[in-house]
């Protein structure tokens, strides 16, 4: 005989208070609701239990997932938890796949959310988090795609991979100013998403953290990030502007590919690494430096730098080379080989700069005359 579970046909709730831990791991919950009788998001679950403190595992291989007391458990449509008052960890997959789940109700003692808590559970349209949660695993609300907005609370202080992908109706995240990591591809995926406000302690985002978000316009980057992931704003098409700030040191590759609206960027004097095909497919880009000549420079620097007009880049360059020549020996002609010299003469460098100035010297008239005279176009 499964543990006992008392059920109101009417109100159609299911409501547990006796002997939880044992309807939770024999399975006998799981298999009540996927019976085909009840039928999708016919059903309140309520779990009343003072004493219980986890439901599910935190460790649950994916080949046993199905294991998970919750899983694909498509006749809820809403559970409260409430009466939990121990309960501090959601383990992995518990609701995955509750496909008719609409609301939630957690405990406020629940401090961790595990791996993909909220996997497919297409009819979330909000979860109230607790303010003592201070962690939340990867792929937590992923393909969610009703979720419209969510309010994280004070005390997290990092976001898992893929927390939010594919979350296509979430049109606004309210972030805690103690959060100081965005995990990759966070919020891949959210094509409602129109703007975030980043905390002001985030110093980094990574990979694809906005890859797809196709609607949103605008990012107020904090003054304290120092490196932005690949394809981080990739395919973000309503993007206009973007200004990174001071401190960024590294920018990967892809960060800006297939934004069509991006019309001008603000590079930091500090930048250092910049990853190929940042600006790939930027046709707006594209568009004002050829109406400005771009298009008429010699080929290498056309195809390497053609979606951005990269105004700092090039004095800072300048300016590089230069020192580098009045700090040479010599006499004008031997200063400018050993200014020549000091910068790589392969693609080691991640701005290229090597092959950048190597090419310039050589493209155009006298070659130090034929250097200064493209950088100058530019400036």
């Amino acid at each position: 005989m499964p543990p006992p579970m008392s059920v109101d046909p009417g109100a159609q709730e299911i409501v547990i208070d006796k002997n939880v831990d044992n309807v939770l791991h024999s399975g006998a919950l799981r298999d009540r609701l996927q019976s085909e009788s009840l039928g999708e998001g016919t059903i309140t679950l309520i779990i009343r239990d003072p004493n219980i403190t986890i439901i599910g595992d935190m460790n649950l291989d994916w080949d046993d997932r199905e294991g998970a007391p919750l899983y694909r458990c498509r006749s809820l449509l809403h559970v409260n938890l409430k009466g939990c008052t121990k309960l501090t960890q959601l383990g992995d997959r518990v609701f995955a796949d509750c496909s008719s789940l609409m609301s939630v109700s957690l405990p406020d003692g629940l401090t961790q959310l595990g791996n993909w808590v909220f996997l497919g559970c297409s009819s979330l349209t909000s979860v109230a988090l607790p303010d003592g949660l201070t962690q939340m695993g990867n792929y937590v609300f992923t393909g969610c795609s009703s979720l419209t907005s969510v309010s994280l609370p004070d005390g997290l202080t990092q976001l898992g991979y893929d927390v939010f992908m594919d979350c296509s109706s979430l049109t606004s995240v309210a972030l805690p100013d103690g959060l100081t990591q965005l995990g990759g591809g966070a919020f891949e995926g959210c094509s409602s998403l129109t703007s975030v406000a980043l905390p002001d302690g985030l110093t980094q985002l990574g990979d694809g953290v906005f890859y797809k978000c196709s609607s949103l316009m605008s990012v107020a980057l904090p003054d304290g990030l120092t490196q932005l992931g690949s394809y981080v704003f990739r395919g973000c098409s309503s993007l206009t502007s973007v200004s990174l700030p001071d401190g960024l040191t590294q920018l990967g590759y892809d960060v800006f590919r297939g934004c069509s609206s991006l019309t001008s960027v603000s590079l930091p004097d500090g930048l250092t690494q910049l990853g190929h095909s940042v600006f790939w497919e930027c046709s707006s880009l594209t568009s004002l430096a050829n109406s400005a000549g771009f298009d008429t420079v010699e080929p290498y620097l056309r195809e390497r730098y053609k979606c951005v007009t990269l105004r700092k880049l090039f004095l800072r360059l300048l300016e590089k080379y230069n020192r580098a020549v009045n700090e040479a020996n010599g006499t004008e002609a031997e200063k400018h080989a050993i200014a020549l010299a000091h910068f790589p003469t392969d693609n080691s460098s991640t701005l290229d700069v090597g092959l950048f100035l190597q090419t310039m010297s050589t493209s155009g008239g006298n070659g130090i005359e034929g250097l200064v005279g493209y950088i100058l176009k530019f400036v």
